[in-house]
This record gives C-alpha cells, sequence and structure tokens, in this order.
C-alpha cells in the first residue's frame, strides 16, 4: 500500500476545483450541503480530497453507502490513497468482527485508530470519538432506510443529528437528489454545489425512450 494521504495524482478539474471550493466556502457558516453530480462527474475526486483534509486535521471520516454490497472498486480507489487507515462496517458481519472494527474505531492510540470508517447504515453507532466528516454517498437511495427490525430511521437523517452532536460537516452527494433534500438547498438549509458535466467531458449516455404499450 502506498503511504497514506498521497493524493498528488488527483487533479481536479475547474469545474470539480470550484464545487469542492464551495462546500469548503459554504461550511464556514453552515454545516450540510448537497453535492449534486451527474453520472461520471467526478464526485469521488471530490470525496478524496475531503477526507484527506478531514484526516489531516487528525479527525475521522464515516462514509456511508446505501448498500451492504459495498464497491470494490471504490475500496480499492480509497485503500489506495489511506492505506490502512480504512475500516469497513456492515451488519453482515459476525459479532466478532464487530466488537473488533468497534475497538479500532474508538482506540486512544491514533496510530492504531480507524480513521475512516466505510459501511451501510449500521456504521451510524460505531463510537466515534473525533468525527469530522460524514459523506452520505446516494443521498436519495431507499437502502438508507431502516424499516425492520426496530430501530426503524433514515440513516441520511440520522448522520445529520449524529454531525450536530460531533460538530463535524456533511457532505450529501448524489446525481438525483431526494426531493427534501434538494428542497433543503433552495430554502437555504442545505448548501448547494453541482457538477453538470462528466469528467473529462465524456459524452453522456443516448437516452432512447420504450414505448411500452
Amino acid at each position: 500500500k502506498q503511504s497514506v494521504f498521497d493524493t498528488k495524482d488527483i487533479a481536479l478539474s475547474s469545474l470539480q476545483q470550484s464545487a469542492f471550493d464551495s462546500i469548503l466556502n459554504f461550511w464556514q457558516t453552515n454545516d450540510v450541503i448537497l453535492l449534486h453530480g451527474v453520472t461520471g462527474s467526478g464526485k469521488t475526486e471530490i470525496y478524496i480530497k475531503l477526507i484527506e483534509k478531514t484526516i489531516r486535521e487528525g479527525k475521522q471520516v464515516l462514509y456511508l453507502l446505501p448498500e451492504i454490497a459495498l464497491s470494490i472498486q471504490l475500496l480499492s480507489r480509497l485503500e489506495k490513497y489511506f492505506g490502512d487507515k480504512i475500516g469497513i462496517y456492515h451488519s453482515r458481519f459476525s459479532k466478532e468482527e464487530r466488537v473488533e472494527i468497534w475497538n479500532k474505531v474508538k482506540d486512544v492510540d491514533k496510530e492504531k485508530r480507524y480513521q475512516i470508517i466505510i459501511g451501510s447504515r449500521a456504521s451510524l453507532f460505531l463510537p466515534f470519538s473525533e468525527l469530522g466528516l460524514i459523506i452520505v454517498d446516494e443521498e436519495h437511495d431507499a437502502g438508507y432506510k431502516q424499516r425492520e427490525p426496530a430501530p426503524r430511521y433514515n440513516a441520511r437523517d440520522a448522520a445529520i443529528y449524529l454531525a450536530t452532536l460531533h460538530s463535524s460537516k456533511v457532505l450529501l452527494g448524489s446525481a438525483t437528489p431526494s426531493l427534501e433534500t434538494y428542497f433543503n438547498t433552495q430554502i437555504g438549509k442545505y448548501g448547494y454545489a453541482s457538477l453538470n458535466e462528466r469528467y473529462l467531458n465524456t459524452p453522456m449516455p443516448e437516452i432512447q425512450i420504450a414505448n411500452m404499450k
């Protein structure tokens, strides 16, 4: 594995840099911002840069994904930059595995502690001590809603509340934001940053409308 925080090969495009700067500027006064980026626009590169900044400040990052089947490609990319500072957590782990991760999240020794947790909604309940950033990727996804068994909750909304307890920042990412999140940006409750072009000007996929009648 490469040394931790080795992100020099990530060069943000002008659009990505503008969105990155907008996020940092908004966070000076508020805590929650929506990154609205079309599919393939390069949201992950912005996530990585924000993770790096947060870890350099000595704080932890929670990266939420809606499904237990975590993206192997995403994990390999993050491990390339952050090495063994990353832990993975979801409800299908055994009790022994979950206890091990729990202890590595709360370890007082920062060299042994997980600085980044990538996980499903269950990872909200890990014992973070210095949580600085929560990324809720695909924030619109119904997989964030816990229906059965109790407790029943929406992990996106719970993440925003968790952030208030830690005075940390929240980044909601989506190509198709939920109506309530988008509405909150319109009334000024949440910040808003957009990426309306695909990375390196890759053309959008052709869309054909099929008459199902």
